[in-house]
């Protein structure tokens, strides 16, 4: 992986396994003890964590595709079947 990628994924965790540990200890002010066990606030942060990551690549894959053109409209749009100009391609 390129550092690039590790100090991103290191920015998501990081925060993520502070408040899982925080939750896990119970300094959370006692709202931890309305949860029934640690389970859901792993698989909370599991969740959290995958959202979010899920979004980044989205944003991503929508950058990639406008900075390569994939967004700009075609030469070949589709002409309106009810057009009889014989602006047309056909005979």
């Amino acid at each position: 992986m390129s550092r690039k990628t590790i100090i991103i994924l290191a920015c998501v965790l990081i925060p993520v396994a502070i408040l899982v540990t925080l939750a896990a200890t119970g300094w959370g002010g006692g709202w931890f003890e309305q949860f029934p066990n640690a389970n859901f606030v792993i698989a909370f942060a599991i969740g959290a964590t995958l959202t979010v990551l899920l979004a980044a690549g989205l944003m991503a894959l929508v950058f990639i595709s406008s900075r390569r053109g994939f967004d700009d409209g075609t030469e070949n749009e589709m002409k309106d079947p009810k057009d009889t100009s014989k602006d047309s391609d056909g005979p």
